[in-house]
């Protein structure tokens, strides 16, 4: 699929996943991010998988397995800031690229008890990047 096409079809997704706003998705517990372009300064939420981890969430930038990096890592990246909003309540958070043995531990953690994203990562030239999201104090 191009990735026009795909980045498209992933936003109406997002919206119909955010406004139904369901607890679990493909049998992992999902959270709803929602962050600010860095680019076009507009807000785009999208449902992720996660895994708590203290007072942190930790998620994978799969991008649903296309070869880029989706938008909201990306903006994280660039140094903004999100909101998760988690069982009707709101956090602004800040994302974080785990390395190291740390990041190999949640990959594997994730992988085992969220989603198979090895599935993903065998289909993809990048490193998929594992994320933890911590609120902002």
């Amino acid at each position: 699929m191009k990735r026009r096409a795909f980045v498209l079809l992933n936003r109406a997704v997002n919206v119909v996943v955010a406004r139904l706003k369901p607890r679990r998705f493909r049998g992992g517990d999902l959270l709803i991010l929602t962050t600010t372009g860095r680019k076009s300064g507009k807000e785009r939420t999208t449902p992720l998988l996660y895994l708590a981890d203290g007072e942190r969430w930790l998620v994978v930038a799969s991008n649903g397995g296309a070869d880029w990096e989706p938008g909201w890592w990306l903006n994280l990246r660039a140094g903004g800031t999100g909101t998760v909003e988690l069982d009707g309540v709101r956090s602004t958070v800040s994302g974080t690229e785990m390395d190291g043995s740390e990041r190999e531990d949640a990959y594997r953690r994730l992988c085992r008890e969220v989603f198979d994203y090895e599935s993903y990562q065998r289909k993809v030239s990048r490193r998929l990047a594992v994320v933890a999201l911590t609120p902002a104090s």
